[in-house]
């Protein structure tokens, strides 16, 4: 999902001015919580092969691939094909899925992680995968975290960035292409206010509305005008005035103050949201959008809330999944997703606030492709979830 600066969105009610944001799975999204709430709001964060869902009353249920432990129920049963909680955690108020990795945001500031460790994505100073969740040490007083493949990103309330993990492309942003086993500060990045990651790249928001992003390059998500990586903090070029930043797998996108949204990277899967481009190195304008108050990035594609509460989605899966009935394999430019006007599933995603639970079958189907399992079974996967959990 995106973060604001200037509060008006959460996931959970009643809170104004400070946000917590949660990775919604690899590469993929964020959602806010305030620091002082109570309980947490039900969201889930769909990693590589397996999905989270972190319910109103702080605990975490996990199902799908489990080679590495990435369910955290103490087993490395290959899979789990029903909801099962989470050993041990209680009081979580966000959730971040990786490729094959999990991390989890306690009320408390702390971060608990566990699953696939090859590159000291858990935190904790060794390789050894996990079944159960361990909390990361010399880390305290986090808001936000953003998982991407293999690596993890933490805010901290002082509005400075941490990360550990995977550092092949310069991910961490520590000047290095070294992996991290534990949480490392990446130097000279202060007064962010939200992060995403993708895949192999990660991205923050300044409160002064500025943008800037560090890691793989390829593509040009970097918004720098070129496609070389770097291992160290660069300013987006020309995104100015951003008050919400999201990011898929191979692209990222921000909103402007004027409702204006923008995206650069990958286009591959029509993400950007404009039409005759493969990728880009810099910001463009996705086309015929306007009056947006926030937006939600996912691996091949982004979702926007206008001020008029309709939804509107485009890429590769995006308007497949939000059903917008006329665009079965999605859409190269914004369409808007019928029937799903104001307080419903979706608004769920970009305002939760509006609604009285967010039920999980609307919102996405997890890809269990790798396991055989049709989009049928994936179906009831996802719907004994929400009758599980809420």
């Amino acid at each position: 999902m995106s973060e604001k600066i200037n509060g008006s969105l959460s996931t959970a009610a009643n809170s104004n001015k400070d946000r917590r944001w949660v990775n919604i799975g690899m590469g993929l999204l964020l959602c806010a919580l305030p620091l002082t709430a109570l309980a947490a709001t039900p969201w889930y964060s769909q990693g590589g092969s397996h999905t989270l869902t972190l319910t109103k009353d702080g605990t975490v249920w996990a199902l799908g691939g489990n080679d590495y432990g990435q369910l955290g129920n103490g087993t490395f049963l290959r899979e789990v094909l029903e909801p099962k909680r989470v050993n041990g955690l209680d009081s979580v108020i966000a959730v971040s899925a990786g490729s094959n990795h999990s991390v989890a945001l306690k009320s408390d500031g702390t971060v608990w992680t566990w699953g696939f460790n090859r590159t000291g994505q858990l935190g904790n100073g060794t390789t050894e995968f996990s079944p159960t969740p361990n909390k990361v040490s010399g880390l305290s007083d986090v808001k936000a975290i953003a998982t991407g493949g293999a690596h993890v990103v933490a805010l901290k309330k002082d509005g400075t960035v941490w990360a550990w993990g995977g550092n092949q492309s310069g991910q961490l942003g520590n000047g290095t292409n070294f992996d991290c086993k534990r949480p490392a500060q990446i130097p000279g990045l202060s007064n962010v206010t939200a992060i995403v990651a993708g895949a192999y790249n990660t991205s923050a928001l300044k409160a002064d509305g500025t943008v800037w992003s560090w890691g793989f390059n390829g593509a040009g998500q970097l918004g720098n005008g070129s496609n070389v990586k770097s291992n160290i903090p660069i300013q987006v070029s020309g995104a100015t005035d951003i008050i919400a930043i999201g990011a898929g797998d191979w692209h990222v996108t921000a909103l402007r103050r004027d409702g204006t949204v923008w995206a650069w990277g990958n286009n591959n899967l029509n993400q950007l949201g404009v039409t005759k481009i493969s990728y880009s190195y810099s910001p463009v304008q996705v086309e015929g959008l306007g009056n947006i108050t926030d937006i939600i990035s996912s691996s091949g594609h982004t979702i926007a809330i206008a001020k008029n509460d309709t939804v509107w989605a485009w890429g590769g899966v995006g308007a497949r999944q939000w059903g917008n009935g006329t665009s079965l394999n999605g859409s190269p430019t914004p369409v808007q997703v019928s029937g799903y006007n104001g307080p419903t599933a979706v608004a769920a995603v970009v305002n939760p606030e509006t609604v009285l639970k967010a039920e999980i079958a609307n919102i996405s189907k997890p890809d269990y492709s790798q396991y055989a399992l049709s989009l049928g079974n994936e179906s009831k996967v996802i719907m004994s979830a929400s009758r599980t959990l809420y």
